[in-house]
């Protein structure tokens, strides 16, 4: 905790002021004069391309004058992209609406789920960062939600966090929207919110609560109705409470309902290995027919809806509005007409992140490969949707234009204080009462800070990754990494000296592909954040540090951090509020070195099995050679083995859970797409899937080995393995197989669905890397340039640079003449104050959440964060670069003139950035000046000097950028990086045209 007044002043916080010099050499070519120093940007192309070349031939010759159209939507590392199309351009896909949260951090590819309303006229869409799905409690409450007009993409967040699951939004025959909230845990079904939301305004009309697990809640014309402990239910509310009324059995585990016609209600059910279709009539069920199982698809389609698949078994002549069409493979979605079925929706971003977040390069990110079949003809086609393209020009024919939520933190407000009756944003003179005891529950638990240069973390490439997991899972992680390794400052270690093997109960060793699964699924291979590419250093790649929920706009909590780190996402000891916290070699070795993190996690995973075997709780054979014989353990990898009182693993994660759709096939086995909505999967069935198939690269390989799987895949236990009446009260025939969740749904029994195992019949590992081999060479996808050069010719330049005296990861020495110039980093405005009405600002606390350091740059180094609106001081960081005042006249002596060069990165850096040109004191009147720089055009991609100009300073002269600027969104990089000052003789206006007041 603080115990001193945070005022307007340079600090020694890390987080607050930053300070470096520098002084060295360069060359490069100068710029071509331009007054603003800024290239715009290419307009897009206004003309999406047709989904068919021929449409009148493959949709039909009256395809210009349908009504057709389709929503779909998928995600990547810039949110959940919201695509449409009509039939009457040709269905020419293009993004109508882009999800995401501005306010979070570091949070990788987006996930979510869409539907339509029944006028066709909005869209609803629950989305969530994709790394959620790995967390229990972010499925069923952490999800954000929101509709979208579709006639010209105006979206309305929903004030509410909801379910991230397949069953929900809920869309039914009208422009009522139903979205739930769960407060189920792995222990307790806990009871479900539905938020009801007028989609034409963007309202939310009720939230009432129902005690149990309420799933597939659709609005219909007179009434809405769910299913509620294996029951098809109407709900009515009263007040702030729910009624449920049972209207009929549900016919078994379920994974579809939709509302037709003249009230009917169809739901698509597993019955073995079928799919079942039954209609609700208003008095029960009746069997439509039935296909094998997830060979059909229920969807909603205008006034109905329709089953879509392999239909020869399903008889639809008795049921009205619901409609059939044949389609081979799979299906993603359908057309309002149902004229158009889409086969898959899917960025290739997802089959593993392939480019940094915030690059000018978006190769990947962005790019979404869109498969559909047009019904009427079995035409097939495939296109590649740009969603940065432009849209058709909008219809304004709506009237009604939905309120957008305006969030109601205190961060984005500016209330008055200071005892001023000023807005805060003026009250900057620290005269605020100060916080001490606020400050102290904002401070991050976790035992290793970011932005410290000295724990950097260099971001492997994949063949490394693969090489630590082949030689730890067997003991061989024994490379030695010498003292001072990467400039950390630690001691000599190697990574399972510090974290040993796991010795298994029995003996054995973990097979490689189930921890490169859980490598895969939990961090994307990613040991630094994001923001960096395989040979980029970085910040560690974090969960929840700040118990914020990984956002920007609120401040952090203490209490609610979850310090994981790194790319097996460790937190055993990395928090001070743990009983035995990590020591500083222990910790910083987690921190920064890939290896060892893999090694502490590889710990954790062995501690599971072994708490499993100690309850007596086998799979299969027993034998820790087979892939198969994980899948418990990886359940409580998860969700965690309760190990006294009622004993075994919890309901969330057990397969026959009604929050996973029951027809779903092994995750990745059939297609990519599965990573685009990992939600339908539990824990164990994703690594599974990762272990089978590897993700990507950047450069588009393989990221790791397959194992040897002699039946041409992991064999995936069945779905109801895990559901025993004699056992933990669970009816494997039900739609809700055990509605309580509590510990009589735990599973604390063997399985067996292999018999007697051998390498013939079950999946091994596959080592790529012998045992005891040297360690992989780095493939960087950026190249790094010299250490540190000059520029131009100019070897007496002064150079400061973001960092000076520290060396980093890259090797890089300190500079020469260190006292020659200063850099400092400011956040927020210093001051932390209470307010008038009792709530607290400390700035200086919020505005770093959102500043980075990346691997790029002038010697290797960069701070970054993002532009903000001017007025946005909460998350204002302010660069300074200053020659030693030693160095300057005082302000009645002539100013000492200097040409001035940028340094500007190869990648990372995105803005359109202000530079502030300060003299300092003087009497000759010389005035402040600026330049405003395109950082992204002018690096045009490589480490650039760009000559600003000449300006004279005298003592107090300063460079200064911020990140605040009118057109500032919060997307794109500003980035922090070195400034050189040459000596120079004469005026010389530059690129920036600057008014060098000197004499």
């Amino acid at each position: 905790m603080r115990t001193r007044r945070l005022r307007r002043h340079l600090s020694a916080n890390p987080l607050i002021a930053l300070s470096v010099v520098a002084a060295s050499v360069a060359l490069l070519p100068p710029a071509s004069p331009d007054r603003t120093a800024h290239t715009a940007p290419a307009a897009a192309d206004a003309t999406p391309p047709r989904l068919f070349s021929a449409p009148g031939k493959d949709l039909g010759a009256d395809y210009a004058s349908s009504s057709d159209e389709i929503v779909q939507a998928t995600g990547d590392a810039e949110g959940l992209h919201i695509l449409a199309a009509r039939e009457s351009d040709g269905f020419s896909f293009y993004e109508i609406a882009r999800l995401n949260r501005k306010e979070l951090s570091e949070v990788g590819p987006w996930t979510g789920y869409v539907c339509t309303t029944g006028s066709g006229n909005y869209a609803a869409a629950v989305y969530a960062p994709s790394a959620w799905a790995n967390e229990p409690g972010a499925y069923e409450s952490g999800a954000f939600a929101a509709v979208i007009r579709l006639s010209d993409g105006k979206v309305t967040e929903i004030p509410d966090r909801v379910q991230l699951a397949y069953f929900t939004p809920g869309c039914g025959t009208g422009d009522e929207v139903a979205f739930t909230s769960s407060s189920a845990t792995d222990r307790s079904a806990g009871a479900t919110t539905v938020i009801s939301v007028d989609a034409a305004t963007g309202s939310v009309s009720s939230r009432r609560t129902v005690d149990g697990y309420l799933t597939h809640v659709t609005p219909m014309q007179k009434s809405t109705v769910g299913v509620l402990d294996g029951n098809l239910v109407g709900l009515k509310g009263n007040g702030k409470k729910l009624a449920a009324r049972k209207l009929a059995v549900v016919p078994g585990p379920m994974f579809a309902l939709t509302a037709s016609k003249n009230g009917a209600v169809d739901v698509g059910t597993v019955d073995g290995d079928k799919s079942v279709v039954s209609r609700f009539d208003g008095r029960s069920f009746t069997e439509l027919g039935r296909a094998p199982k997830g060979k059909v698809k229920l969807l909603p389609v205008a006034g109905g809806d329709a089953v879509v698949g392999d239909v020869r078994g399903i008889d639809t002549g008795k049921a009205p509005g619901l409609t059939k069409h044949a389609v081979e493979g799979r299906v993603a979605g359908i057309s309002r007409r149902g004229h158009l079925v889409t086969n898959s929706v899917f960025s290739e971003q997802m089959k593993g992140i392939t480019t940094t977040i915030g690059s000018p390069s978006k190769k990947g990110a962005g790019s979404l490969t869109v498969k559909a079949t047009a019904l009427r003809t079995g035409a097939q086609a495939t296109t590649l949707v740009d969603a940065d393209r432009k849209r058709p020009a909008p219809d304004s024919s709506l009237p009604l234009d939905p309120a957008a939520y305006a969030t109601a933190t205190d961060d984005d407000k500016d209330p008055l204080t200071c005892g001023e009756g000023m807005p805060e944003s003026q009250c900057l003179t620290g005269s605020g009462a100060a916080v001490w005891g606020k400050v102290g529950t904002m401070e991050t638990p976790c035992i290793v800070k970011r932005n410290d240069p000295k724990r950097q973390a260099l971001q492997p490439s994949a063949n490394m990754v693969e090489w630590a997991v082949d030689q730890a899972v067997h003991g061989s992680l024994t490379i030695t990494r010498p003292a001072n390794w990467h400039d950390t400052g630690l001691a000599a270690y190697t990574p399972q000296g510090l974290f040993p093997k796991p010795q298994l109960a029995g003996g054995g060793d973990i097979p490689a592909q189930v921890m490169l699964g859980i490598l895969a699924q939990e961090s994307n291979f990613k040991q630094a954040s994001w923001h960096s590419m395989n040979g980029d250093s970085g910040n560690v790649t974090k969960s929840d540090w700040f118990g914020n929920g990984n956002g920007i706009h609120d401040y952090p909590d203490r209490e609610k951090a979850d310090c994981g780190y790194g790319i097996a996402q460790v937190t055993t000891g990395m928090s001070d509020k743990q009983p035995e916290p990590l020591d500083t070699l222990h910790a910083g070795a987690v921190t920064t070195d890939y290896a060892a993190n893999i090694a502490a996690g590889l710990r954790l995973l062995g501690e599971k099995w072994n708490q499993l075997k100690a309850l007596g709780m086998n799979v299969n054979s027993g034998s820790p050679a087979y892939i198969e014989n994980w899948y418990t353990a990886l359940w409580g990898y998860n969700s965690g083995v309760y190990t006294s009182g009622a004993v075994g693993l919890g309901f969330f994660n057990n397969p026959i859970n009604p929050r996973y759709p029951a027809d779903r096939q092994p995750f990745l086995r059939y297609s990519y797409d599965d990573a685009s909505h990992p939600g339908d999967w539990n824990y164990p069935e994703k690594i599974f899937g990762w272990a089978e198939v590897p993700q990507m690269t950047w450069n588009g390989e393989q990221s790791y080995t397959s194992p040897s799987m002699p039946s041409g895949g992991i064999k995936v236990p069945p779905r109801t393995l895990f559901c025993d009446p004699s056992l933990n009260a669970c009816d494997p025939d039900a739609a809700d197989p055990c509605p309580s969740w509590n510990e009589s749904c735990y599973w604390d029994g063997s399985v067996d669905w292999i018999g007697t195992q051998n390498t013939d019949n079950s999946s091994t590992e596959k080592l790529n890397y012998s045992l005891g081999s040297a360690e992989p060479e780095l493939k960087s996808k950026y190249d790094h340039g010299p250490c540190i050069d000059h520029p131009s010719v100019y070897t007496d330049a002064i150079i400061v640079d973001d960092l000076g005296e520290h060396e980093n990861t890259y090797g890089c020495t300190d500079f020469e003449y260190a006292a020659d110039g200063k850099f400092t980093l400011q956040a927020g405005d210093n001051i932390a104050t209470l307010r008038d009405d009792g709530t607290f600002r400390a700035t200086p606390y919020l505005a770093p959440i959102d500043l980075h350091q990346l691997g790029a740059g002038y010697d290797h180094h960069v701070y970054f964060t993002h532009s903000y609106p001017d007025t946005d001081y909460y998350h204002k960081i302010t660069g300074r670069w200053q020659v030693n005042p030693a160095k300057l006249p005082s302000g009645d002596q002539p100013g000492q003139r200097y040409k001035v060069f940028l340094h500007l990165p190869s990648h990372g850096a995105e803005a359109i950035v202000r530079y502030n040109f300060i003299p300092g004191d003087n009497t000759i009147g010389a005035k402040p000046d600026y330049c405003r720089v395109n950082q992204a055009t002018r690096s045009a991609g490589k480490e650039t000097w760009f000559e600003m100009g000449t300006f004279t300073f005298w003592k107090g002269g300063r460079i200064e950028a911020d990140n605040l600027h009118d057109a500032g969104t919060g997307d794109d990089n500003v980035v922090f990086d070195a400034i050189a000052f040459v000596p120079f003789n004469y005026a010389d206006p530059g690129a920036c045209a600057l008014n060098d007041g000197g004499v």
